[in-house]
């Protein structure tokens, strides 16, 4: 039984129903007749009238005047036991609450009547304070006098002596008997609005909530008034809620938790806000700032919270997957609770969604406790197979004044970007160690002035210090693309999957972000190429970059296809010459189009015709004019370039065995 939905509303509600009971409507002429007619018989004809005035006026509420008027009768009739109730009913209504007593004990001893044991009963658990409760001894006296009034089986106070004794039993908590109590006070009186709207209560607590709404409706029939019942239609409203949802009890939870979820919501706004937000600024400040400001000094400040704003989305990432696993449970269960309340469970969809919210969860479980391993790219490049580039490196390190590199890693694609390897420690205080990432695609036809150039737009971001940080953005965008990878290829990627949405959400977000952060380094770092060794070289040599990377491309897809398709081994992709024009400017149409396409919000760097635009302006300082290619750097270039072509062999065709063709 749910005690507690009586405890929750029932003693305001009962005060109400007590005083609103002593106020009839209208008096019965064959009960209110032989009253006047005693009286009569002990006063004047004016003291009569006296009386019949005061009565009206108390039924109509002017209790002043009543009460006047009572006074006067009991003046000429002090016994006069209706009037001395009626008068202490008229000082109750009027905050005279004792004096009322008093009158309504000399009643009842004067008379022991039922009307006068209910007005007894009435005045004790009545107050015109809306914050007023009985003591329990007037509880359990109302509830005797109640009874006894009960007992005397009255037809006219019966539906009164019955609403004392049910609100006096729900007063003192006393449930059973007020059970027991019930169907004899509803069979009695069939037609009392306060017998229907007390079994309404009893049928709600029992759960039978359509007839607790039939006995409400009935109540309010029969002339209860809307602002009494109106606390237990809406418990009724609650408790139904409960039972369909299971979520009346937890309303408390659950407002936590939607007002948790809305601020976890609101803070990814902020989020998407500060970073659109940042990312203009940056622009702003690239556009104006000094192009020989090579350290970016005017920056400092936005850089430092820039660094503050990624570090605060990425923990907001790990933070915001419990309301993903949450919404998705919340989610799942109510889309399948939805089906039954329908009575039609599509099946496939059903299964689609519970294995897509089970899938969502478990990958984001997976991700909060598997760490990402970094792993090298490529492998090392010995300072024997490429001598004079080691040199090479550490002379640019010499002239931007910072320390050189400790690992030269030469890949097979055309990567060119540095790292650190290292504990955080370790980075802050820049004791990492510099890793150089050399991919051998880039260096066909790389003259060393240009490469040069290049290499330093990479130191810089080692003297910029871009390279310290950044760990929180790596393992994000790496978990945000595992889980995502998952998801697709246990193909649960589907429109009623709430964390892929997310990811989706979050992952464009954290672009904007973190992309602002990268473009801002991009520049600075370009200027510190382009002061040391000229505007034009360092064009140059991004020009080669971009140049060979789509160049590439397109010859190594175009060899690969062909020794697919020909069962043949591939042909080292590092040797091969354009020989169609057709193709050469298929290049050179793609080359124009990268070089001078829009910067975008989703770029790491700017589009290289703003690179171009930025370094415009800086006054370079003198050096050496070198000659040569990249590759007359190494001791063996043929020996790298089989080497890595057959890289990209097994990357293809995993079971290739160099000793022949497939199957051989």
């Amino acid at each position: 039984m749910y005690y507690r939905f009586f405890s929750r509303i029932v003693v305001a509600v009962c005060l109400l129903i007590a005083f609103a009971a002593a106020q009839p409507p209208a008096r019965d002429p064959n009960v209110e007749g032989p009253v006047v007619e005693s009286l009569r018989q002990k006063a004047d004809d004016e003291t009569v009238s006296k009386f019949v005035a005061a009565t009206e006026a108390m039924d109509s509420g002017r209790f002043d005047e009543a009460a006047s008027l009572y006074e006067e009768v009991l003046k000429k009739a002090p016994e006069f036991d209706v009037a001395l109730r009626r008068l202490g009913f008229s000082y109750v209504a009027l905050g005279r609450r004792l004096e009322g007593l008093d009158l309504s004990e000399r009643a009842l001893k004067s008379n022991r009547s039922p009307e006068n044991l209910v007005s007894r009963a009435t005045v004790l658990i009545s107050s015109d304070s809306p914050d007023f409760q009985p003591s329990q001894l007037e509880i359990d006296e109302a509830n005797s006098l109640g009874r006894e009034a009960w007992e005397k089986n009255a037809d006219n106070t019966q539906d009164d002596a019955g609403a004392i004794i049910a609100q006096t039993l729900l007063m003192s908590k006393k449930f059973a008997e007020f059970e027991l109590f019930m169907p004899k006070y509803r069979t009695k009186q069939p037609k009392s609005a306060r017998a229907a709207y007390f079994n309404a209560l009893l049928m709600a607590n029992r759960g039978e909530l359509a007839e607790a709404e039939s006995e409400i409706a009935r109540a309010k029939e029969l002339g209860l008034p809307d602002e009494i019942v109106q606390p237990l239609e809406q418990d009724i409203s609650e408790a139904r809620d409960e039972a369909y949802f299971g979520l009346g009890r937890y309303r408390s939870f659950v407002w936590v938790a939607i007002g948790a979820v809305a601020l976890w919501v609101v803070g990814l706004i902020v989020l998407l806000i500060v970073g659109w937000g940042l990312s203009k600024k940056t622009l702003r400040a690239i556009e104006e700032s000094d192009p020989n400001d090579i350290r970016g000094e005017k920056q400092s400040s936005l850089k430092k919270v820039y660094r503050t704003v990624v570090s605060i989305a990425g923990v907001y990432y790990y933070v915001s997957q419990p309301f993903v696993i949450f919404l998705t449970i919340v989610f799942t269960a109510s889309i399948i609770i939805g089906f039954f309340v329908v009575g039609h469970i599509p099946i496939g969809v059903a299964i689609g969604i519970v294995v897509a919210g089970g899938a969502t969860i478990y990958y984001m479980l997976k991700s909060l406790f598997t760490r990402v391993k970094l792993e090298d790219p490529g492998r090392a490049l010995t300072e024997a197979e490429a001598p004079a580039l080691w040199q090479l490196v550490r002379d640019v390190a010499d002239i931007i004044k910072t320390r050189p590199v400790s690992e030269i890693r030469i890949t097979h694609g055309s990567d060119l970007a540095v790292y650190e390897r290292g504990g955080f420690r370790a980075k802050m205080s820049d004791h990492a160690e510099r890793i150089l990432i050399l991919g051998a695609a880039v260096l066909n036809d790389f003259d060393q002035n240009s490469f040069r150039a290049v290499l330093a737009h990479e130191y810089g971001h080692f003297s910029n210090r871009d390279t310290a940080g950044g760990d929180i953005a790596f393992r994000v965008n790496a978990d945000i693309a595992r889980i995502a990878e998952s998801m697709v290829a246990s193909e649960t990627n589907t429109i009623y999957n709430l964390g892929f949405h997310f990811l989706r959400l979050f992952h464009f977000l954290f672009r904007r972000i973190t992309h602002g952060a990268s473009r801002l380094q991009e520049v600075l770092a370009d200027r510190v190429a382009a002061y040391h060794f000229g505007p034009d070289t360092f064009k140059d040599g991004l020009q080669h970059v971009v140049r060979r990377e789509v160049e590439f491309q397109r010859l190594a897809d175009t060899e690969i296809k062909a020794a697919l398709s020909g069962n043949r081994a591939i042909a080292n992709l590092y040797e091969i010459t354009l020989n169609e024009e057709s193709t050469q400017k298929q290049i050179d149409d793609e080359v124009v189009a990268v070089m001078g396409r829009p910067t975008t919000d989703d770029d790491t760097h700017p589009s290289p015709q703003d690179r171009f635009r930025y370094v415009n302006g800086i006054r370079p300082s003198e050096a050496e004019h070198l000659h040569g290619e990249v590759w007359d750097l190494f001791a063996d270039r043929a020996a790298i370039t089989t080497e890595m072509s057959n890289v990209i062999e097994k990357l293809v065709r995993p079971d290739w065995r160099s000793e022949g063709m497939l199957g051989i």
